[in-house]
């Protein structure tokens, strides 16, 4: 969903009608298309107030390293290798071990 800033810009610039909808388009960073929309009247004047607050979990000032556990690029300790362990723990899942392959035949 656009900000609602966006939305109210693109409104004044095409109330202003000295720009094409092409223009006012890249100026606004959106698609001709929601800028057409918004000129028919097919999009009402709604969105965003303002940008959503990043989940706890998400925020980090640590850096990111390699997890020893599952090998991923992550800030420590590994949000994956966690859930893993956690799922583990409630049985919901077996310990990842490698299917065993048949034995090959000979030719």
């Amino acid at each position: 969903m656009l900000r609602l800033v966006v939305v109210q810009e693109v409104r004044r610039l095409l109330d202003q009608g000295n720009l094409s909808q092409r223009k006012i388009a890249t100026l606004a960073g959106v698609s001709r298309g929601t800028v057409q929309a918004i000129a028919s009247g097919q999009r009402a004047i709604f969105g965003r107030e303002s940008e959503p607050e990043e989940h706890e979990l998400f925020k980090s000032d640590a850096p990111v390293l390699r997890c020893p556990g599952c090998g991923a690029m992550a800030t420590m300790p590994c949000l994956l290798c966690r859930a893993r362990n956690h799922r583990t723990c409630l049985g919901r899942d077996p310990p990842a071990t490698p299917p065993k392959r048949p034995p090959r035949r000979a030719a």
